[in-house]
């Protein structure tokens, strides 16, 4: 009984987490916060021009 109170428990934390992440459009916002060091690495890579 314990297991299934814990398992629904965290289903519900889960379901909650991903209604707010929808609600508040944070997987843009955490986006929108890694693009600049993304593309600070992405500009010192390395160039291989040859196709």
């Amino acid at each position: 009984m314990k297991l299934l109170r814990n398992t629904s428990i965290a289903v519900f934390s889960l379901f909650l987490f991903t209604v707010a992440a929808y609600w508040f459009n944070l997987d843009t916002k955490l986006v929108k916060v890694l693009e600049k060091p993304m593309m600070r690495h992405y500009d010192n890579l390395p160039r291989d021009h040859r196709l």
